[in-house]
């Protein structure tokens, strides 16, 4: 008489273990790096990233935001007097308005080189949470050109980096015990 072994039997699930934990041993050095990416502050974990001015207008004409992930800064030159700027966003169609914050905003900086080699501008507002505006129009107070960013951030964009490391490391804990764990057993 011959017993069916079921997919579920200890051996299959010992493997399938086995395996598992090879895959943590594997993936442990690859979040590794990624916790000292976001330490170190290298690539998309870089605390504050460079502007690169995509659009821009006259001061006066509405300027297209890009709605990126971390939001747009709006950013203005020459030298402006940021008492003197009103800056309003609205929707494509103009049906809704909204007068935006003008000034940096706390940890971000208040000015900035563009990368693209147009000059230094001055931030005037951010639109990280605003929904439905699409264009930004600002003027006033010695504004003659007005352009948009992704939002460079406060600085604090490589803070996960500590948990990749632990994350890492609890792989490598995983990946050792299940291996040992379900390791061929001498008869």
């Amino acid at each position: 008489m011959t017993e069916r072994v079921g997919i579920y039997s200890g051996s299959n699930i010992r493997r399938t273990a086995r395996m598992f934990g090879t895959a943590a041993l594997v993936a442990a050095p690859l979040f590794a790096l990624l916790g000292l990416a976001g330490i170190l502050g290298l690539g998309s974990f870089g605390g504050t990233a460079p502007v690169e001015i995509l659009s821009s207008a006259p001061a006066g004409s509405p300027v297209e935001l890009r709605n990126s992930v971390h939001g747009d800064a709006v950013w203005g030159q020459p030298g402006v007097d940021l008492s003197a700027v009103t800056c309003e966003g609205s929707s494509s169609d103009g049906a809704r308005t909204v007068d935006l914050d003008v000034g940096a905003v706390d940890g971000s900086p208040a000015e900035v080189v563009d990368a693209q080699g147009t000059g230094t501008w001055t931030r005037l507002s951010s639109t990280d949470a605003l929904d439905g505006v699409s264009l930004v129009t600002c003027s006033g107070g010695g504004l003659q050109t007005v352009g948009v960013s992704v939002d460079p951030g406060d600085g604090k964009r490589g803070t996960p980096g500590a948990l990749f490391l632990v994350f890492a490391a609890f792989l490598v804990v995983l990946g050792l015990v299940l291996r040992r764990t379900t390791a061929p057993q001498p008869r």
